[in-house]
């Protein structure tokens, strides 16, 4: 299984410059022993209505700014809101979502905190964390949730 995982993190790698510059991973910690997650479930932990894994687990969301290109891009998919108001949303949850000052910021503390989840450009993806499948499909593939075109 690892050996797979590995195999789907390098492929997204390799696929990466051909991918739009909005292609936004859900991205979780190495431990997570979730993988994958339906839309609607994903949509339930992003909107916070979700707050705990089946394992009993917190979930703790990092974004980058909410300004940013992939996370308007994740805020307009996901919960229909414009900047302003996912700015207010994130505010009115700041003890389930937190914002980062970058991608980067937020693969490591993905990493470091068991449970958490993120969404980062696929540009900042490395073997640190664990890609999340979403409705069965990876970043890149053709009607994965969070592709921006």
């Amino acid at each position: 299984m690892r050996n797979f995982q590995f195999l789907i993190f390098v492929t997204v790698l390799a696929l990466a410059p051909l991918c739009s510059a909005r292609d936004v991973a859900v991205i979780t910690d190495k431990s997570n022993g979730t993988s994958a997650v339906a839309s609607a479930d994903l949509l339930k932990l992003l909107k916070t209505d979700m707050q705990h894994w089946p394992d009993g687990r917190k979930v703790i969301i990092f974004l980058n700014d909410p300004g940013s290109a992939d996370v308007r891009l994740m805020f307009q998919k996901v919960y229909n809101m414009t900047a302003d108001e996912a700015r207010k949303f994130v505010d009115a949850h700041k003890g389930n979502i937190m914002v980062m000052n970058g991608d980067e910021m937020v693969v490591k503390a993905v990493a470091q905190l068991p449970g958490s989840i993120g969404l980062v450009n696929v540009y900042s993806l490395n073997s640190s964390v664990k890609v999340m499948r979403v409705d069965g499909k990876l970043p890149l593939e053709q009607g994965y949730l969070l592709h921006g075109n």
